[in-house]
């Protein structure tokens, strides 16, 4: 796949990955961050390939508030533990991929609702949410964005009693067909460990490794996981 790892990548990840979450974005040189409006002290950085700069500046803003991150996105199976020392800053997760596929390679046409399923589609500016239930239950759900030529799928998440029937299958083939009513080329997402055998089924490649820290011993924190469930109601 004619794509590679770059910091304008990484950016356009952290724009569709906010805009799906509801937060802001500032993109400072290669410093990215996102929070909720109003919620700075919640912010979480982005950085790729860091200078020494820019990682020690980000890394004392996150030591100093348990409520704050910092994401290293890297290349796959690069060493980054070296940032776990500076300004004394804990490894909290690193078991997440940064995905890509090719469009071209994905079903332009909606994929059929399984039997005794509905679905139910949203869209907002920049971002489409799309829901899967039985009855008056939620069982699946997820958020497709689109920047530039780049759809950023996110959230997608099964509720458990709905597990293992292909739903989360059925819905992110159902969010790359509402991308591909865009001029896309490229998918990006974030998946966790669980969900990367699913992603590589649908023909999703691993660019990068996730890594992310905090400030140790936080009692307060964030959920470091970039795909955090939406509340199933």
């Amino acid at each position: 796949m004619d794509i590679e790892l770059s910091d304008a990548l990484v950016e356009t990840w952290v724009t569709g990955w906010s805009r799906t979450h509801g937060y802001e974005v500032r993109n400072e040189g290669r410093i990215h961050s996102a929070s909720a409006p109003g919620q700075d002290e919640e912010a979480e950085y982005v950085l790729y390939a860091p200078d020494e700069t820019d990682l020690r500046k980000v890394a004392s803003a996150v030591a100093k508030s348990p409520r704050k991150l910092l994401t290293v996105i890297a290349e796959p199976d690069d060493d980054v533990m070296a940032v776990n020392e500076i300004d004394g800053l804990e490894l909290l997760s690193d078991e997440e991929k940064l995905m890509v596929c090719d469009m071209a390679n994905q079903d332009v046409e909606d994929p059929i609702t399984p039997e005794d399923f509905t679905t139910e589609r949203e869209d907002f500016e920049g971002w489409t949410l799309f829901t899967v239930r039985q009855g008056d239950n939620t069982a699946a759900r997820g958020r497709v964005a689109v920047v530039g030529e780049f759809c950023i799928v996110d959230r997608v998440y099964t509720a458990p009693d709905y597990r293992r029937q292909g739903l989360g299958t059925f819905v992110t083939r159902a969010l790359l067909a509402i991308a591909h009513e865009h001029d896309v080329d490229y998918g990006l997402l974030v998946a966790t460990l669980d969900g990367v055998q699913l992603y590589e089924y649908l023909g999703w490649e691993t660019l990068a490794d996730v890594h992310v820290f905090g400030s140790p011993g936080a009692s307060d924190r964030r959920r470091p996981s970039h795909s955090q469930i939406d509340e199933l109601n």
